[in-house]
């Protein structure tokens, strides 16, 4: 699998690092491509981040795994900017090709995916997959609330996959909360089974599980 490292700018001027993995031979020129976004402590080659995107641009969709502004952190900031970073990453998948821009987050990137509609005023994603939703419920309920009322401005459909013997979360309440709230959206919740956190021994099945709803959702399928 080929990749190559990127660096973006933001148009508030932040530079942001990252590893562009293209789908290997000829795709459909419809594609969806995917950006990737981490969690909390994380970036763009550790985690989901890292394992991921090679899953998924093998089977025809390429990925871009971004650093966020507030990587590597163990403390949250600048939430309310985060949308400037996701933004960078959507003009650079557009700048690749003419498919679909997909967003994909882990854990507290969730978050930042929901919020980027109401915070952006953009509007043209309208596919997102959420793994390992809501945990920032149990630190910083205000973000969580948050994101809760900005629910309301997505649309399209949503994934929400859970890993179903994840400790740290209350998976299904928090999926629940997130459909209550999201009334313009159609959201599919999964729990995969023997998924933790991390979803660690999970990779292929989680990466099964995206591109099966990619597939069924993908425009015209529907």
């Amino acid at each position: 699998m080929s990749l190559e490292l990127v660096t973006l700018n933001t148009a508030d001027g932040i530079e942001l690092d990252g590893a562009w993995y293209p789908a290997p031979g000829t795709i459909p020129s419809h594609a969806a491509r995917v950006l990737v976004v981490h969690g909390l402590t994380w970036n763009f080659y550790r985690g989901p981040s890292r394992w991921l995107p090679p899953l998924l641009a093998a089977a025809g969709h390429p990925c871009l795994a971004l650093n966020m502004r507030d990587h590597d952190l163990n403390e949250v900031k600048d939430f309310d900017l985060s949308h400037n970073d996701l933004a960078a990453g959507i003009a650079f998948l557009e700048s690749r090709g003419r498919g679909e821009v997909v967003l994909l987050g882990h854990g507290y990137a969730c978050n930042k995916l929901v919020c980027y509609p109401a915070l952006s005023g953009d509007h043209r994603p309208c596919r997102r997959v959420l793994t390992t939703l809501g945990a920032i419920k149990a630190y910083k309920p205000e973000i969580w609330a948050k994101v809760l009322a900005a629910a309301a401005e997505i649309r399209g459909a949503t994934l929400v996959v859970q890993g179903a013997v994840d400790p740290l979360i209350e998976g299904r309440n928090r999926a629940d909360e997130l459909v209550r709230a999201a009334r313009g959206s159609r959201l599919e919740t999964v729990l995969l089974e023997g998924g933790d956190h991390y979803f660690n021994g999970r990779h292929d099945a989680l990466a099964g599980c995206v591109l099966d709803w990619l597939g069924r959702t993908e425009r015209g399928t529907e």
